[in-house]
């Protein structure tokens, strides 16, 4: 076990949390999971090695990996010139199945009284094994370990300077944990458990900053399947994946980006616009909520923030093949009620038992979800996932526009490999890394 803290005088738990910005400050440490089974995949190899060989010499990392996996990993390292000294690795069982989201089990936080280190866990994530990463990090570093009695998802927080944007989905969740049997706290008698549960962030999560909420005011609407035509082409959309409850993104940093300061003082940030990357593609985002996205810019721009949009990509997939008679036979079996819906859809659209038609799913392209450090010391860095490779070419006009957007601010970009992989998978480079510390 490694500790650096010094425990004769460290206080027992946080007095006042304070959570790591997502922009503010050089980047100084960063955590990053890289289980084995993602080395058979080139694709994701590329997106690792162009984050890792991008970061400036001199930070500092955390590596969580199975141990069968480090020779390859640290060769990445090597070659991209970082120090050995300045990574710790933190081994894995090789039974233990996690994930490469680093982000989200967690959020990384400090304590403002005595500068200590920690990941906090929520009540619940089940998300495979990646619960136990902040358990082996605590093991292997200085870092440590400790849970709150509240749902949040690493990737569903941005953390400005004084303020922090929080996801409603998991506030909702938080309520329904707290009013549900077995709650882990109870709820003071005549206080609102949504009431008690902004309290509770505010005393074990962030002590500093305040809160803004970020989703919509009512659930937002999507049918599981739908049917579609389009010319002589019949389609069954499976258009939610993704999608949270209040949100249109499950998780903020899919749509969100805080640049920090750059307008005569004012604090930037950016809300993504599927309405705008349409336009740019001359394509159209049926499914996408774009009003959901401008109602949440609406919001931040009340809030006092400049308030930029660019544009992203609700894109679709072929995902299976069937004639619509096969269709029609799954949807009569229980549960099918959903599919059969777009079945008759199908129907009024004149198809017939022998039509072919497509299964075609939705993912979400997005800039977004990148690294910013906006910084007195080493500057203002964008680290940029690009997706405008090979089928999907069509992007590049986008990954253009967003390079210029940051260059025009006053941002170095630096572009990463392409990150399609990753996105199909509902998650990019911002997804893969957790910040753990950073400078001025």
């Amino acid at each position: 076990m490694v500790r650096s803290r010094d425990l004769r005088t460290a206080t027992a738990g946080l007095t006042r949390p304070h959570l790591v910005s997502s922009c503010v400050g050089s980047i100084d440490r960063l955590l990053l999971c890289i289980p084995s089974w993602s080395l058979d995949h080139p694709d994701l190899v590329a997106g690792y090695r162009s984050l890792i060989g991008s970061l400036r010499s001199g930070t500092r990392f955390v590596v969580a990996l199975h141990h069968d996996a480090r020779p390859i990993i640290e060769e990445w390292f090597r070659h991209a010139g970082h120090d050995a000294a300045a990574i710790d690795w933190v081994p894995l069982a090789p039974y233990l199945a996690v994930t490469d989201r680093a982000e989200d089990a967690y959020v990384s936080l400090n304590d403002a009284d005595d500068g200590s280190l920690y990941l906090m866990e929520p009540w619940s994530f089940g998300r495979v094994g990646d619960a136990l990463i902040a358990d082996a990090v605590e093991e292997h570093t200085d870092v440590w370990a400790t849970t709150s009695p509240l749902i949040f998802q690493g990737g569903n927080c941005l953390i400005g300077d004084d303020v922090w944007l929080f996801g409603k989905d998991y506030l909702i969740d938080t309520v329904e944990l707290l009013t549900g049997p077995g709650s882990p706290v109870e709820v003071p008698t005549g206080r609102s458990s949504r009431r008690f549960a902004l309290e509770l962030f505010e005393h074990d999560v962030e002590q500093v900053r305040r809160m803004l909420l970020i989703g919509s005011r009512w659930p937002l609407k999507q049918r599981d399947y739908i049917g579609r035509r389009e010319g002589d082409r019949f389609f069954v959309e499976i258009a939610g994946g993704g999608m949270g409850t209040y949100q249109p993104i499950f998780h903020i940093d899919m749509f969100i980006t805080l640049m920090g300061r750059i307008a005569a003082g004012r604090f930037g940030v950016l809300v993504g616009s599927p309405a705008l990357g349409a336009r740019l593609l001359g394509a159209s985002a049926p499914f996408a909520h774009a009003d959901a996205y401008d109602r949440i810019a609406r919001t931040l721009r009340r809030a006092g923030f400049s308030v930029y949009r660019n544009p992203l990509v609700h894109r679709s997939r072929i995902a299976g093949h069937f004639t619509l008679g096969e269709l029609r036979e799954i949807a009569q079996r229980p549960g099918g009620d959903s599919l059969a819906a777009a079945v008759a859809e199908l129907d009024e659209m004149d198809a017939s038992d022998s039509t072919d038609v497509y299964v075609r799913d939705w993912y979400h392209v997005t800039w977004n979800n990148c690294l910013v450090e906006n910084s007195t010391e080493v500057g203002r860095h964008v680290y940029l996932p690009t997706f405008g490779h090979g089928v999907n070419a069509d992007l590049a006009v986008i990954d253009e526009w967003t390079e210029r957007f940051w260059s025009a601010r006053g941002f170095t970009v630096h572009l990463l490999a392409d990150f399609t992989p990753f996105a199909k998978r509902q998650g990019v480079v911002h997804c893969i890394k957790k910040y753990l510390a950073r400078g001025p």
